[in-house]
């Protein structure tokens, strides 16, 4: 396969996930020079998905199968990160060139070894550096003789973990997320070390913050480069900054924009007109990069096209590739050494985790332990003494674990094994599906509570807590919300995740009477962290600088604190035999909405406040309902008028619980 006619290149993927995708696309957009031709996969669904993509590609679930079935050019690798080096090896070794998405391979070793087969069979090999690609650095690249003396570069990305995967599947940990987005802001910062430095690359300084973020200090010579990659800085943003002896260079990935400024800015007017200059920029090139956007509709990933097109140009004319191997292997290496630091911090956690409570004390199961609720309550246990085991579907990275707890990794919609409840004096099921359609929440909410169960009592488990949601109650015909008011007899109207939760309740309460099991109910209203506070679905909307609250600021909201959430559910642990059978866990005073609006703006003095009063909704809500049928025939429509609806709330019981955690020494209410 080493010669190409003139005819396009016949292009496979390995994999067919959300970026295979976008790499299909990419190729049909380039069809004189290149035709997807086949597609390997293992799973029969995203094969199926895929095929809509490409209707012409064959489907093959092995790329082995898909190599000794006909003749392929080039093989693009966009599968999970520990399979690339194995699948690219195969691709080379069968003569096909070889694109591989990042991470392009886990070691430096890896990459030597790949890149030295492409050397010795004529092939080549590209990484999927794109935004190298992207017009922010071209642009800089193009502007870097202006800067004079390049002295230091700095290469910075913020960004937010995935918290749910496409499918229900469980996402990759932070600290794994962290390791595939690294090499960009890295391959950034190699390729203008390398343009405006000479000699050997030097890692001279690594630091790794508490909760994600990387520092670190790399020279090439005497340049400097700083890297940042973080998980906690907010807002979100990926960009390089050149400094040279004559000016500096912004290049902006989110918005797609370059600012630069020449000269020695050091007289008085510079100095006035430089913010000036700056906004200019900010304002026409974010414009026009927006409108770009919009314009081409592009689908694929920024810089994938142009990438993919010089690769492709490369193989056709014999020319070098569009990556320099070194560089490739460079990023790897970098990449490799935060890696290590990271895996360290895995070995070495602050404190050992234990299996055995102090005397007095309880073994207690949380379900879902490492999300937003589950790991408040997880702190709460461990700090009062117990002895917690966390499961849930991913292990958490080192900086979320709490010293003392042992971490299970399970996937509770697929089974659960009593073993791992052997010994556990309570459960506390806080698992469950938040997003995706029937069939995520039919798996991870409704089967996993069965499953939970189910295998609780095989172990001899007696006492369990189930974690439901104020969501599956509707409104009486007394208009109060009460522990008394009953489930829906059918959900399925209430859309995907109010049936999972009333299914899930109704199911918990069942399977308890049946194998012998406490069950008690948990509903939470929306759930609130006054520490880092986010503002609840039904006080309104952000809209940019604007926050529009809907409603009377005196309407008071079903919310709660996640600190107190966490403290009624360790008491509930403590003291099962004599707690509620049902709570709506509440705060015991509701805030009104201008009580929220308050805090939020506390929090964010810049937002501007917009009250929708609830009159308006009525004709906004047709409008809403209407679309919501034309867009989406034959799912259920959600009213907005009812999403924003007053509610009362009967917080008699809640109250009295929060009078008996504060005062202990209450006797034990007869009737809650």
């Amino acid at each position: 396969m080493g010669s190409i006619s003139s005819e396009p290149l016949r292009v496979a993927l390995a994999g067919a996930g959300r970026m295979a995708a976008n790499h299909a696309r990419a190729v049909a957009r380039l069809g004189r020079l290149a035709r997807l031709v086949a597609v390997a996969e293992p799973s029969p669904a995203a094969r199926s998905a895929m095929a809509a993509i490409a209707p012409g590609a064959a489907a093959f679930d092995s790329l082995d199968a898909l190599l000794a079935a006909g003749p392929v050019d080039v093989v693009h690798v966009c599968t999970p990160p520990e399979t690339h080096f194995e699948l690219a090896r195969r691709a080379l070794a069968a003569g096909c060139h070889a694109y591989v998405e990042k991470p392009f391979t886990q070691t430096a070793r890896e990459a030597e070894e790949l890149v030295r087969i492409a050397a010795d069979r004529g092939l080549r090999v590209c990484a999927g550096h794109q935004l190298l690609f992207e017009a922010p650095a071209r642009r800089a690249g193009a502007l870097l003789p202006a800067l004079g003396r390049l002295v230091q570069v700095e290469s910075y990305f913020s960004f937010r973990t995935v918290r749910r995967a496409p499918g229900g599947r469980a996402p990759l940990r932070a600290d794994l997320q962290l390791l595939d987005i690294l090499p960009h802001p890295v391959y950034l910062l190699l390729q203008f070390l390398t343009l405006g430095g000479s000699g050997p690359v030097e890692l001279a300084a690594l630091e790794l913050g508490e909760a994600g973020t990387v520092h670190a200090l790399v020279r090439r010579g005497g340049l400097v480069g700083h890297l940042t990659v973080t998980l906690e800085g907010r807002p979100v943003e990926s960009y390089l900054r050149l400094v040279g002896t004559n000016g500096t260079i912004h290049a902006d990935f989110v918005r797609g924009t370059v600012q630069r400024l020449f000269g020695p800015g050091s007289s008085g007017i510079d100095k006035l007109l430089e913010p000036y200059r700056i906004a200019a920029q900010l304002l026409a090139g974010t414009t026009l990069a927006l409108g770009g956007r919009f314009l081409h509709r592009r689908r694929s990933y920024p810089g994938l096209l142009e990438l993919l097109e010089a690769f492709y140009g490369a193989i056709r004319s014999g020319g070098p590739p569009p990556l320099e191997p070194e560089g490739i292997i460079e990023t790897v290496r970098l990449c490799e050494r935060v890696a290590e630091a990271l895996a360290a911090g895995q070995r070495e956690p602050s404190a050992p985790a234990t299996s055995d409570p102090a005397p007095g004390k309880l073994r207690v199961l949380v379900t879902g332990g490492t999300g937003f609720l589950g790991r408040a309550v997880v702190r709460r246990l461990a700090a009062g003494g117990h002895a917690v085991v966390s499961v849930s579907r991913r292990a958490p990275a080192a900086w979320e674990r709490v010293p003392g707890v042992r971490y299970e990794a399970a996937d509770l919609g697929a089974g659960a094994s009593p073993g791992l409840f052997r010994g556990v004096d309570v459960v506390i099921h806080a698992a469950a599906e938040t997003a995706g359609g029937w069939e995520e929440h039919g798996r991870n909410s409704i089967a996993a509570t069965e499953h939970v169960l189910r295998a609780a009592a095989a172990a001899g488990v007696r006492r369990v807590i189930h974690v439901s949601s104020l969501a599956v109650l509707s409104a009486p015909a007394n208009g109060v919300l009460s522990e008394d008011t009953p489930l829906p007899a059918d959900a399925r109207g209430l859309g995907p995740y109010t049936w999972g939760k009333v299914e899930s309740e109704r199911l918990a309460r069942r399977l308890g009477a049946e194998l012998g099991v406490g069950v008690k109910v948990v509903r939470p209203g929306a759930i609130v962290d006054y520490g880092a506070f986010e503002p609840p679905g039904r006080l309104g909307k952000r809209v940019g600088p604007l926050f529009v609250a809907v409603g009377s600021p005196e309407d008071r909201l079903g919310v709660v604190d996640l600190e107190f959430s966490a403290e009624v559910l360790t008491w509930l642990a403590e003291h099962f035999d004599e707690a509620p059978a049902a709570l709506n866990l509440l705060a015991p005073e509701l805030p009104s909405k201008r009580d929220l609006v308050n805090r939020l703006r506390s929090r964010d003095p810049d937002l501007k406040l917009v009250w929708l009063p609830a009159p308006a909704l009525v004709p906004l809500s047709w409008a809403a309902t209407a679309a919501q049928k034309l867009l989406r025939p034959g799912k259920p429509a959600i009213s907005l008028r009812a999403v924003f609806a007053a509610r009362r709330y009967d917080t008699g019981c809640v109250s009295r619980l929060a009078q008996r955690i504060r005062s202990p020494g209450l006797p034990a209410s007869a009737t809650w």
